[in-house]
């Protein structure tokens, strides 16, 4: 038990710093380049804070363990928008965009309903399931960087004009991809001696992916957006959010169709993570260009206790 507490007090730390460092040179890479933070949180710091989910859930789809892979995956969607989305809201002022955000919300809720459509109807095989995903994740990502040129020139135009110029060096590069392992390392420490602390509680591993190993690897998204509020960006936080389940989704969920996919607990939560993503995304379009009310992330967290609630108690 000391060993395990240790691993995981050792990985909240490296998470900590290797998250906190990420957040500070993704804005230096946001101010360098002139991209929007929402751009850069929807896709560098969202791969960086997705990779621990990677980790998880291609390792347990190599064991063949597709509860535990899909579990994470899904588990870490639902969390991301109840518990991390809330927190975002009760720590400080999330205000919401007008152009990027709202399109960007609408894309994760396409996302979203046409994976769990194709995964529980077993439209395609897994492996031509897989290719189609991974493409959509690249493909998503050029499209990303093409908008982010867009608004450069048009709605971000005044943003950056009157902002300084900063040179993003090679020295910073490097510290950011050692920023990048920091975030992975932290992240399986994290889940390593969480999956053995679950053994204790006799749970599936199919609500451990739901709940337990989804809230460890989302333990960075948690705290870009615990990070990125103090530096009152909340394009970032946003941005982080929709691009990590998005990622989650198309790349994770890809990598996992390349092994082969049961989706036995994709067929008990689709209607969940369904309902959440539609929740999730009509917040952003109702609240757009305003400050998401208080009450909105009290009403969000009370949901994800529930849903902790209702997934523990789920056993084999």
């Amino acid at each position: 038990m000391p060993e395990i507490l240790i691993t995981l007090a050792s990985g909240i730390v490296l998470l900590l710093l290797s998250i906190k460092t990420l957040i500070k040179l993704s804005e230096v890479l946001s101010k360098s380049f002139k991209l929007s933070p929402l751009i850069i949180g929807m896709t560098v710091v969202a791969i960086g804070t997705s990779l621990p989910e990677l980790s998880v859930s291609a390792i347990a789809s190599a064991r063949r363990d597709y509860n535990l892979a899909v579990g994470n995956i899904i588990g870490s969607n639902i969390i991301n928008i109840l518990l991390v989305f809330s927190v975002g809201i009760l720590i400080g002022k999330l205000r919401v965009g007008t152009t990027k955000t709202p399109r960007n919300a609408l894309i994760l809720l396409i996302i979203t309903a046409i994976y769990t459509y194709l995964q529980k109807f077993d439209v395609l095989p897994n492996q031509t399931l897989g290719i189609l995903y991974i493409s959509g994740a690249f493909l998503l990502t050029f499209l990303e960087y093409q908008w982010a040129l867009f608004g450069r020139t048009h709605e971000d135009n005044k943003k950056f004009k009157n902002e300084k110029s900063v040179k993003f060096t090679f020295r910073k590069i490097i510290i950011l991809l050692l920023s990048i392992v920091g975030v992975i390392t932290g992240g399986y420490f994290i889940v390593t001696s969480t999956e053995k602390l679950s053994l204790l509680t006799g749970l599936s591993t199919g609500v451990l992916g739901l709940t337990l190993t989804a809230i460890a690897t989302s333990l960075p998204e948690l705290l870009t957006t615990i990070f990125s509020q103090k530096e009152h960006d909340e394009k970032m936080t946003i941005g982080n959010i929709i691009g990590s389940n998005i990622y989650n989704l198309l790349l994770i969920g890809g990598i996992i169709n390349l092994f082969g996919n049961t989706n036995l607990v994709l067929q008990n939560n689709w209607l969940t993570l369904n309902i959440v993503t539609v929740f999730f995304v009509l917040t952003l379009l109702v609240f757009k260009g305003k400050s998401v009310p208080k009450y909105i992330g009290v009403i969000f967290l009370l949901f994800f206790f529930l849903y902790l609630f209702l997934e523990t108690g789920k056993l084999d």
